[in-house]
């Protein structure tokens, strides 16, 4: 597929991360890890002890930081009462950017389309191709320009002409690199909306836990159309 549009916007979090931070596959439980590592050599090991796509470049990021800020690296990451900050700008439809901790600690909200070729072609009775195409929503936080969690949602959808048809399917994926976090999400839900709507949704619940703060649940959703994504948003319920 081919990429057609792609919003960024810039903001900020904090541990939002931890209490954002993913672990485990996606609709699977996980069991509970121990607190943050309090030295960076600790924060290492684990990294390398979880494995996975994207830690071997993580490890490498982290240790190119100077040490006072792999110090404030895993600071940043024990102090759970910025999650309320997080989840502000999360759920903001209107908030582009806001800055924490100097700037060290910021969130982005992303977007993209994409559609692949013609699955069919026009014919005299439809006069319209029929395309496959994908949209997705996602929130990360970065310390220091490292990415250390990031939460997906995504639709696959079948258009024809200026109508959405079918919903394929939903799908929802994330990246963690914060310890101390259990995650979960529930089955995917997929429908398309009423006229004038006709929009392709997805939607899931995650629900996680950040030791020593407690449990949260989040509703994550997206929704497309013909022209590609339309909308999605990260609310606490």
């Amino acid at each position: 597929m081919r990429n057609i549009t792609r919003r960024s916007f810039v903001g900020m979090a904090a541990t939002a991360v931890g209490a954002m931070a993913l672990a485990g596959m996606p609709g699977q439980a996980v069991a509970a890890e121990a607190p943050v590592p309090s030295s960076p050599g600790a924060y290492v090991s684990w990294l390398q002890q979880k494995g996975g796509a994207g830690s071997a470049e993580t490890i490498a990021q982290f240790k190119a930081l100077p040490k006072d800020k792999q110090e404030k690296f895993l600071g940043y990451l024990n102090k759970p009462e910025h999650f309320k900050a997080f989840m502000d700008v999360a759920s903001s439809t209107t908030e582009k950017q806001r800055v924490l901790a100097d700037g060290d600690i910021v969130i982005s909200k992303e977007e993209e389309n994409s559609n692949a070729e013609a699955a069919t072609e026009p014919t005299p009775t439809t006069f319209a191709a029929t395309r496959d195409r994908s949209a997705w929503h996602s929130v990360s936080d970065t310390i220091f320009g490292i990415k250390v969690t990031t939460v997906k949602l995504g639709v696959n959808y079948r258009t024809s002409g200026n109508r959405v048809t079918k919903v394929i399917s939903g799908w929802a994926g994330h990246t963690n690199f914060v310890p101390a976090t259990t995650f979960d999400n529930s089955p995917i839900k997929n429908w398309i909306s009423a006229n004038p709507g006709n929009n392709a949704h997805s939607e899931t619940v995650w629900t996680g836990k950040f030791v020593g703060f407690g449990a949260w649940s989040c509703r994550h959703r997206v929704w497309a159309d013909q022209d590609g994504f339309k909308g999605g948003y990260l609310k606490r319920v």
